[in-house]
């Protein structure tokens, strides 16, 4: 059986993830390009993300005893289907999001290949691949003559991110038992960041006479990756603050870093918080409120709240930390059948003036 496993990479002691064979061997092709995304920097969350995904190929390969240079389109299409109905714990079927998913990975390694010079079947399909002379109608026009994007795709319906109404905010926060965590969902909840920015928070970031809380790219030893490569600042309310300053008080123990939030029971005492902790947290939240929660959620509730607020998109961009408005628009403007409803009652005020 094809396995993912994780392992910790020699020269530099980070964790990443390869894939191995039926017989416990390192499938080579796939671990060196799971090592080159690594070597980019790749966050460990999206190496293991593609390590499973190409796991998923490589057993259907095996399985059907298909060489992955020689793979046609059509048996790529096979694979669809495969992928869809392959069992899984729990005997659900995959979705088309999460089958596009594993699509974009198998293309980034065939690009990748075709990159290197490597010949397959695939990339001699593209007509205007990167060896042929031959080019589409309007190709220099195009922005994305990538593989990874052309391969195949399935049609998919895009759903809404899920958010929390406000009295399942509180509900989660009342079920922390320790001020950590309740700090922790806080920020979530007032700032948008991301998980791993605010693991990744030192006390230096926070700045609570006025409170600003500054956002910055940096190496952290317990893993958390901010994920924007330029620094930023968000505000949070004053009760925010003040919750920090009763974590500092109460909780906060001697520690030999600057780290925000870290262990003080159990395990490693002191060290930084780890995403571990913070997965075991959201699964304990969880089973207490009945509410599927993840950090995430968070941020998707606070961009969600400032657009409905009536927040410039261009605002929200800034404040999410993101690189392209688009990015704000297409992820975080989902409004509701409510919100629309709303937005044409206001509509109609307007112009009954």
């Amino acid at each position: 059986m094809v396995k993912v496993q994780r392992i910790r990479v020699p020269d530099t002691g980070h964790l990443s993830w390869i894939v191995v064979d039926g017989e416990h061997l390192p499938v080579a092709v796939l671990n060196e390009y799971l090592l080159y995304l690594h070597r980019l920097g790749r966050s460990p969350n999206t190496v293991r993300a593609y390590a499973h995904h190409l796991q998923s190929f490589w057993a259907f390969l095996t399985e059907q005893e298909h060489d992955w240079q020689s793979l046609k389109l059509t048996q790529l299409a096979d694979f669809v289907s495969w992928v869809r109905y392959a069992t899984r714990t729990g005997g659900q079927h995959r979705s088309d999001a999460t089958i596009n998913l594993i699509l974009a990975a198998i293309g980034s390694f065939y690009e990748y290949q075709d990159r290197l010079g490597v010949e397959t079947a695939i990339s001699r399909s593209r007509r205007f691949g990167a060896k042929s002379p031959y080019k589409p109608f309007l190709h220099h026009m195009s922005r994305t003559h990538s593989l990874r994007h052309a391969v195949v795709r399935v049609k998919s319906i895009k759903r809404l991110p899920r958010v929390f109404s406000p009295s399942e905010v509180q509900s989660l926060l009342d079920a922390c038992t320790r001020l950590r965590d309740r700090l922790l969902l806080c920020l979530l909840h007032e700032s948008g960041m991301r998980i791993g920015q605010a693991l990744g928070l030192r006390h230096a970031d926070i700045r609570s006479y006025d409170g600003a809380i500054d956002i910055v790219p940096r190496a952290n030893s317990n893993g958390a990756r901010a994920k924007s490569r330029s620094p930023y600042v968000v505000h949070v309310s004053k009760q925010a603050m003040a919750l920090y300053a009763d974590y500092l008080v109460h909780e906060y123990g001697e520690a030999p870093h600057d780290y925000v939030f870290a262990n003080w029971w159990g395990g490693e005492v002191g060290a930084p918080m780890r995403y571990a902790t913070v997965i075991d947290l959201f699964r304990q939240l969880s089973k207490r409120t009945g509410l599927k929660a993840t950090p995430h959620m968070f941020r998707h509730t606070h961009a969600t709240d400032l657009l409905r607020a009536g927040w410039d998109a261009a605002y929200v961009q800034r404040r999410l930390g993101h690189a392209h408005i688009q990015t704000t628009v297409s992820t975080y403007a989902h409004l509701s059948i409510e919100d629309m409803g709303e937005m044409f009652e206001q509509y109609q005020k307007e112009r009954a003036r």
